[in-house]
């Protein structure tokens, strides 16, 4: 009975770092995305910025 207060608190450890790392990740992912649109839409205005001096 000794050894389950030990593997508790490893896996309550574990549980937590795995949750942590989720939001991590996820935020990573946002901001990622949200570049990626502003990347693209810079694309875009930059495209039509040269239509614009095409003529």
């Amino acid at each position: 009975m000794e050894v389950i207060g030990p593997i508790i608190g490893v896996a309550v450890v574990v549980f937590i770092a795995l949750f942590v790392s989720i939001f991590v990740i996820e935020e990573g992912v946002r901001r990622g995305m949200r570049k990626a649109r502003a990347d693209e839409r810079a694309e875009v205005a930059a495209m039509a910025d040269e239509d614009v001096y095409d003529d």
